[in-house]
């Protein structure tokens, strides 16, 4: 019955069996044994420094841990199918009973015989050794160990005027043994501050500081992130600790490395930061725009705000604009509110804007709005939509068929805003650096230029150079330009006076923006109060861009559709391709990688293990904020953490699953093919035949 190959595969499992069971005893007990050395060293020899002896030590009791440990369960290798019994289930005492069959320990007839060994075979098949008796067990005991030994020896070299040589961690030895985070809210907050241990990710506010305490067996640490890296040196005890600041969406990569420099296996942990929103404020009474006809009012103004973690002040705040033209002025000002808070991060207030107080005359606009600011240092404040209250007067209203350009008020006051924005400049001046004056300045000069060219563009082109004789003769005007714009002298909206003022305020326009930009800000308010004084004088002799119209111009619907469709051509030119997606370039490279991890036969290493964390860390700096990424590095660094302890099988199925996330999210993130591709000969053979038909007199 043994020559049978039924029987020899079986033999070959149980034999398999056997042997894993010793040597996982084995490295328990050497387990054993290096903790108690380790306990022998940190107590007897660290008075003298004596390292020897406590390697001696180390190995002896290392060696008796293992004998001792393969002693103890010699009885149970003699069982060994009744383990894989235990471990297996399904097996319903099949193995068992083809075990004693071969150790002859059960007769029965030959047929019987061969069936239950063909079953017993048929079903150790579909066995794996490694997922029935794991090692991980053993590993991390061997290894912790090994890691308490390593310490109690660092710490015996050490100690001052015993021994200068340093220890010297192999990479064999080189583990991250644990991970503590305390992540620290900003104080502005008010929140606790959070402990975790071994964490896959880390979620805090912006501003958050996060601390790490890492035992690891190593010579030194990386600590790597979006914004940094750092390297950490062992202090002796095989404890880390850093500090690392939680600004945005990353990572945290903790590398140990061996004496010799070698790297060992990573770990990735991810970092989601969320940040302190603004404030949101409304005005929801009155809520509107108000057109008065009287000033002697008080209006009743309501404001909501609310924050994601606490507000700090709730104001309403207004601006009154009164004078017309180019004399515009702008006066601030803030209207007591009584403030009902709901709680931290709830408040309403309520105030009385009283019209009457502000003196107010036909024309003038007063503009309210809610202003609102959080508990963070240094955060702006956030103002709600602004709403408007205007005084109007008898005939400010134009009728049918006459209208005045919108666009006449609004340059009216950017000259007058201009000057203003170079007022509160130079009083500001002493308050700022010279690089943000400078600044500030460029920025007012750039408002100065958009505010000449509208008013070139708005007459026409007509005040171009040309049309003048130069500074000197700025009061002559060209005579052929005077004769094609007489229709326009006729009409009343050109006169030659007020054409050679507006003239003027354009040149002193320039002069103030490059003087802007020189940053001589004095000479630019000079020269941005003489354009103002030249549009004063235009527009008092003129008013431009008045129209009278017959009637209000619209679209003529009636006319829609109605051209040739003979005249209008096709776009034959060929379609360019699009652009390569960068962040579906990274996601493919990385999805290839994961491919080739879990296709590769050998076993699991470290080298391995160091390339999985690699493409962790690579797919997660692609969109550190998308969850699905994170989740897919989170499985990469489980799967890189299983073969750096020589579990192939949890590392394949992490692969294994990431790969068919990452298909997934790069699926989302291709453009749709079309349902049929037609060649391009075709589309215009099509279009060709279209168009004849279309043609008068073209067959049906």
């Amino acid at each position: 019955m043994s020559a049978r190959p039924e029987s020899s595969a079986l033999r070959a499992f149980l034999s398999r069996v056997s042997q894993r069971i010793a040597w996982l005893a084995a490295a328990e007990g050497a387990a054993v044994g290096l903790a108690v050395a380790a306990l022998i060293a940190a107590w007897r020899w660290r008075a003298d420094g004596a390292l020897v002896p406590a390697l001696a030590v180390g190995g002896v009791l290392g060696a008796i841990g293992c004998l001792t440990a393969l002693a103890i369960t010699a009885r149970h290798r003699r069982n060994v199918a009744t383990l894989i019994e235990r471990r297996a289930p399904q097996c319903r005492n099949v193995v068992v009973t083809a075990a004693e069959m071969l150790d002859a320990r059960t007769t029965t007839r030959p047929e019987i015989g061969a069936l239950v060994l063909r079953e017993a075979t048929r079903t150790v098949r579909t066995l794996d050794a490694a997922s029935l008796f794991p090692a991980r067990r053993a590993i991390l005991a061997l290894g912790g160990g090994a890691g308490l030994l390593a310490l109690a020896l660092v710490a015996v070299v050490a100690r001052p005027g015993l021994s200068s040589a340093p220890v010297s961690i192999p990479i064999e030895a080189v583990a991250i043994g644990g991970i503590e985070v305390t992540v620290a809210p900003p104080v502005y907050a008010n929140r606790p501050s959070q402990t975790l241990r071994d964490p896959a990710r880390i979620a805090a506010l912006a501003g958050s500081r996060v601390r790490l305490t890492v035992d690891a067996t190593a010579a030194a640490l990386n600590i790597e992130t979006v914004g940094g890296s750092q390297r950490l040196a062992s202090t002796g005890n095989g404890s880390f600790s850093a500090e690392v600041a939680a600004d945005a969406d990353g990572f945290i990569s903790i590398e140990p490395v061996a004496s010799d420099g070698t790297p060992g296996v990573r770990r990735l942990i991810g970092l989601s930061v969320t940040p302190d929103r603004a404030p949101r404020v409304r005005v929801t009474a009155p809520g509107r725009d108000l057109f008065l006809t009287g000033a002697r009012r008080t209006l009743a103004v309501v404001i909501e705000a609310d924050d994601d973690i606490a507000l700090a002040s709730l104001k309403l705040r207004y601006t009154k604009v009164s004078g017309s033209d180019e004399r515009f002025t702008f006066t601030d000002g803030e209207v007591p509110v009584t403030i009902t808070r709901g709680d931290a991060r709830t408040w309403s207030a309520r105030g009385s804007l009283v019209l009457g107080a502000l003196s107010l005359e036909a024309g003038d606009v007063v503009v309210y709005r809610g202003v609102a600011t959080d508990q963070r240092p240094g955060a702006v404040p956030t103002e709600s939509d602004a709403f408007i209250v205007e005084i109007t007067s008898p005939g400010a209203i134009a009728s049918e068929g006459f209208a005045v350009d919108d666009d006449l008020d609004r340059n009216a006051v950017s000259q007058q805003m201009v000057i203003l924005k170079t007022e509160r400049l130079l009083e500001r001046r002493g308050a700022m650096s010279a690089d943000a004056f400078a600044e500030e300045a460029r920025n007012i000069a750039a408002e100065q230029r958009t505010v000449r060219a509208e008013f070139v563009f708005m007459m026409g082109g007509e005040l171009a150079q040309e049309v003048t004789g130069g500074e000197a003769g700025i009061t002559e005007l060209n005579e052929e330009e005077e004769a094609e714009a007489s229709d326009d002298i006729l009409a009343g909206r050109l006169a030659n006076r007020g054409r050679v003022e507006l003239v003027r305020a354009i040149r002193s326009m320039s002069d103030a923006s490059s003087r802007l930009v020189d940053v001589e800000v004095d000479s630019a308010l000079k020269d941005e109060r003489l354009a103002l004084e030249h549009l004063q004088r235009a527009f008092s002799r003129t008013r431009y861009i008045l129209r009278a119209l017959t009637q209000r111009e619209r679209l003529d619907l009636t006319r829609r559709l109605t051209g040739a469709l003979t005249d209008a051509g096709r776009d034959v030119r060929p379609i360019a391709d699009a652009p390569a997606d960068a962040r579906v370039v990274a996601l493919r490279g990385a999805l290839a990688e994961i491919a080739e991890l879990a296709n590769d036969e050998g076993p699991a290493t470290a080298a391995r293990g160091a390339r999985a964390a690699a493409v962790a860390e690579r797919v997660l700096r692609v969109d550190p904020s998308s969850e699905a990424l994170q989740a897919i590095s989170a499985q990469l660094a489980d799967a890189a953490e299983a073969m750096a302890t020589d579990r192939l099988a949890d590392a394949r199925a992490s692969l294994d699953s990431a790969a068919l996330r990452l298909g997934a999210v790069i699926r989302t993130a291709l453009v749709k093919a079309p349902q049929r591709g037609v060649p391009g000969d075709v589309q215009r053979l099509e279009g060709a035949l279209v168009d004849a038909l279309r043609r008068p007199g073209g067959a049906r």
